[in-house]
């Protein structure tokens, strides 16, 4: 039998076996939600049937076990972290829509071409930006389509041999870049809103406003892209260059002529909507309290997820020059309907862990974790999720890992947010396999990236960002919600 009918078979097999010989008598129904974890675990790990799929078995086995009603868990898969999601992605949409996107990249790397060194750094900071509120998948095909012409044209002037080792360290900066460019903002990567629901469904207190998340992303960004640089940086100093290599993006932007209404529509939506979102709970600290504007409202209530759509909705207003809105109709049918019920299903997972009180039985048997230092389990942690996230989806591992981590951290009394915050951000440093993550496989898939340079170059980050990761959240924790 192939692998992935073995997993199709052994998961839900281990689900009933769990449920019918393992015995938990002080959580009746933690057994079953056992059996159901293991289940989701191995299908979303192996990906032997659809991840959406999978997302789908609590809405079934929920209430078959007894678990939870399907009234109670259905509202797990649309919360507000999902429409965050959506109105986010909708407004990416727009900015593709309309070019925005590649005006933006274009803008940043006319004013950076001295050099091939600064070029590359162009190209990251660029990518590590759009990936901030882009898909880091659509962010890695625009710049790689902008960057395979320069080389390309090196090639010829220079030949393949010479620029060839090269042309791989300036692809990889491109996928690494909008690898780590997605912990930027909360709407950056699916890890980041796993995380958040996580953490409000297992200490409400302590969720991160936008803001607050930015606090440690932005500065976690830099160091990772100063990371990036430090290994591959070197090898482009070597790169064969005259000044009109360069001048050819400038030459480019010119020929986008100026910029439309929409574009300008677009752009204005998207910068308020940072700013709604950053302003959305204020600044409080110990000598001063700047109060949010969700405050000065006279009802409660408002989060991202309503800023998120009622900024994204307004795009379905503007209309293009040339034809049609910027958003219509058939921008819900390019929605992508599988993360955001994979993201649903890992949802109901930790709430179904949660309500049958499998997390309590997990954090019990973890309680000699509490003997163990801090920084030492946030180091294990990264170890873990680093390497587990270079064969499956960082989603789908964060989605398993971090019900697992937080009830472990309660149990251990150790500081949950740090804890779940370390798994998130190394599950986006997933650098070493071309089958890891989209923009890997893209950069992979030009040709010009050997399997033996990203496994070696990316193993190299790899170890790197297991110490980075863990001394900037130990560093930058502080500033977060206790």
């Amino acid at each position: 039998m192939t692998q992935r009918l073995i997993a199709r078979i052994g998961g839900p097999l281990l689900a009933l076996l769990c449920a019918t010989w393992v015995d938990i008598p002080s959580h009746p129904h933690a057994a079953a939600m056992l059996g159901i974890a293991a289940w989701m675990a191995i299908w979303w790990i192996s990906e032997c049937v659809p991840l959406a799929l999978t997302s789908l078995i609590p809405l079934v086995c929920f209430p078959l076990f007894g678990i939870a009603t399907g009234k109670a868990i259905a509202p797990h898969y649309v919360n507000s972290i999902i429409f965050l999601f959506i109105g986010g992605f909708l407004i990416a949409q727009a900015m593709e829509n309309t070019g925005l996107h590649k005006r933006i990249a274009l803008n940043m790397l006319s004013r950076l071409h001295a050099s091939p060194l600064q070029l590359a750094m162009g190209f990251s900071i660029a990518t590590a930006f759009l990936s901030m509120w882009i898909s880091n998948t659509a962010t890695t095909m625009l710049m790689v389509t902008i960057a395979l012409p320069l080389l390309h044209r090196l090639m010829e002037e220079h030949g393949k041999e010479t620029i060839a080792p090269m042309a791989a360290s300036f692809l990889l900066i491109i996928a690494y870049s909008a690898n780590i460019g997605g912990m930027g903002t909360p709407v950056g990567t699916a890890p980041n809103l796993v995380f958040l629901e996580n953490l409000r469904i297992s200490a409400p207190g302590s969720v991160p406003s936008f803001l607050e998340w930015m606090m440690i992303g932005i500065p976690m960004v830099i160091v990772g892209l100063g990371v990036l640089f430090a290994v591959l940086g070197p090898g482009l100093a070597r790169l064969p260059w005259k000044q009109s290599d360069g001048s050819a993006l400038a030459q480019s932007l010119h020929e986008l002529g100026r910029m439309r209404f929409e574009e300008k529509a677009v752009g204005w939506i998207l910068g308020i909507t940072a700013i709604l979102w950053m302003s959305r709970k204020g600044i409080h600290a110990e000598s001063f309290d700047i109060p949010g504007w969700a405050g000065l409202l006279p009802y409660k209530g408002v989060d991202d997820g309503t800023v998120a759509i009622f900024m994204a909705s307004l795009l379905f207003l503007f209309r293009k020059h040339s034809h049609g809105g910027i958003l219509n109709t058939e921008s819900f049918r390019k929605l992508p309907w599988d993360i955001v019920l994979l993201l649903g299903g890992g949802f109901a997972l930790a709430y179904g862990m949660q309500s049958s009180g499998l997390s309590a039985w997990i954090g019990d048997q973890l309680q000699f974790l509490g003997d163990v230092p801090l920084p030492v389990m946030m180091l294990g942690i990264a170890l873990v999720i680093i390497f587990l996230t270079e064969i499956t989806s960082n989603t789908a591992t964060t989605q398993v890992m971090l019900p697992i981590l937080a009830a472990a951290s309660l149990a251990g009394g150790l500081d949950i947010t740090s804890t779940l915050l370390v798994a998130t951000l190394t599950a986006s440093c997933a650098f070493m396999l071309p089958v890891a993550t989209p923009p890997n496989a893209i950069v992979f898939g030009s040709g010009h990236v050997p399997m033996h340079r990203m496994v070696k170059t990316g193993f190299r980050l790899n170890l790197i960002m297991i110490f980075v990761v863990t001394g900037m959240v130990y560093l930058i924790r502080p500033l977060l919600p206790a």
